[in-house]
């Protein structure tokens, strides 16, 4: 999805793979859950084209139970973690 940035200074977006940091009058290219599209539309900092990030054939990814498995792996993580990187991690510690 297209994201630009329609105020005088930089602003921000949280993109599946992390912070995005998007300056003034600058336009990205960047995947966003439907969720975070929803939140930084209600900022009226930006304008957006394209559609949001969708899950397509797969399963939504639910935090909790990453996290339960996670926990029943023995994988530790930062308390922060990107919902996408938590299930990498439970991923390759399943392809051990």
């Amino acid at each position: 999805m297209k994201v630009k940035n329609i105020t005088n200074g930089p602003k921000g977006v949280n993109s599946v793979d992390g912070p995005v940091e998007i300056g003034p009058g600058q336009e990205v290219n960047v995947e966003m859950s439907e969720a975070e599209v929803a939140s930084s539309k209600r900022m009226k900092w930006f304008e957006f084209s394209g559609s949001a990030a969708s899950t397509g054939d797969e399963p939504k990814l639910d935090r909790d139970d990453l996290k339960k498995q996670a926990e029943e792996l023995g994988i530790e993580y930062a308390p922060n973690i990107t919902t996408p990187k938590l299930k990498e991690l439970i991923d390759a510690q399943l392809a051990e």
